[in-house]
């Protein structure tokens, strides 16, 4: 099933029988049936009748809020789940330092050796000095055992993200640059991509969370700040590479986005209408598992099992695994 997302600005969502409808000044633009459709995310000026939120939510549909400009608002959901036991699993963990540490330093390590395996699996014709960057990454990986805090492992995995973003701007052939991350708001095409990219990619995240009952504010590498669902945060590391940032090169590399699909905003660029259509079939693509990569099902279905393994570790005392690129083979060019 896949995840609706509705971006054209003035549109009215309402129930119609067992049906949902997307209409604008009396026109219908789609209609569907929710036996269909897991999810929606409304994008900028859309409303939805009281009917149709309501039929969404007896039918356990989120329905999810963005700004124009595809910032994540927020989340209208049906009642979650109540296992409080694991909740207060959680909690115990998260007070034993040491064990809040051992999942921070494994978090870390997972997202670095995910990074690593994008840059060595990449076929690379002009930047010989990738495999400087490689073992760059490498001799700062070597430091995870040795830190003591988890501002200590935000420190590697901050510098091994630099090295790594440097590697990936010379992935890239197609008319756009990429110097680096840039974001709040991005200011290139490559940016805002990767940005919007891993937006979605939270928001997917805390909601395979939130189904099972963890507390999504109370994360383990990336500690307590109010307002902040840390432990998404945390499980986005794992995804980021695997989803997001290939995806993007591909997204570019193969010229499916051009300078026609985003517009500038001031100091700000955004996708128009029509690269965010782009955007949300690739994105669908890749998380329903209908993407070029045959070794891999679906990452939606793969973020709700790594929940369900999460979940498992902190009840039953066992480890922890992340997604791993370096542990699969992953077909497809980089």
């Amino acid at each position: 099933m896949a995840v609706i997302y509705v971006k054209e600005q003035g549109t009215l969502i309402r129930k119609s029988g067992g049906r949902i409808m997307v209409s604008r000044n009396a026109q219908t633009l789609m209609e569907f049936p929710v036996s269909n459709i897991e999810g929606i995310a409304l994008m900028g000026n859309v409303q939805i009748t009281a009917q149709a939120l309501h039929f969404l939510l007896q039918e356990g549909i989120d329905i999810s809020h963005y700004s124009y400009g595809g910032q994540y608002l927020g989340q209208t959901a049906a009642e979650s789940s109540k296992n409080i036991f694991l909740r207060f699993s959680q909690y115990e963990l998260y007070n034993n330092e040491q064990k809040r540490l051992d999942y921070a330093r494994t978090i870390v390590n997972n997202k670095i050796g995910n990074q690593l395996s994008v840059i060595c699996r990449h076929r690379w014709e002009d930047y010989p000095e990738w495999k400087d960057d490689a073992a760059q990454i490498r001799k700062m990986r070597e430091k995870i055992p040795a830190a003591a805090t988890a501002n200590e492992l935000l420190g590697i995995e901050g510098m091994c993200s630099n090295i790594y973003f440097r590697s990936f701007g010379h992935m890239f052939h197609c008319d756009f640059e990429f110097r680096g991350r840039n974001r709040r708001p991005p200011r290139d095409p490559i940016n805002v991509m990767i940005s919007l990219g891993y937006t979605f990619l939270t928001k997917e995240i805390c909601s395979a969370l939130e189904s099972e009952s963890f507390e999504t504010y109370l994360g383990f590498l990336h500690g307590i700040r109010y307002g902040r669902k840390s432990l998404a945060l945390d499980i986005v590391e794992e995804f980021r590479q695997p989803v997001i940032d290939r995806m993007v090169l591909k997204l570019f590399n193969k010229r499916m986005l051009s300078k026609y699909d985003f517009e500038t905003e001031g100091d700000r660029v955004i996708l128009n209408t029509e690269g965010f259509r782009k955007f949300c079939t690739e994105y669908e693509k890749w998380m329903s598992g209908k993407n070029d990569d045959a070794n891999i099902s679906g990452f939606r279905r793969l973020i709700r099992g790594q929940a369900a393994l999460l979940k498992q570790s902190i009840q039953k005392g066992t480890d922890y695994v992340p997604f791993s690129l370096e542990a699969r083979h992953v077909c497809g060019e980089l």
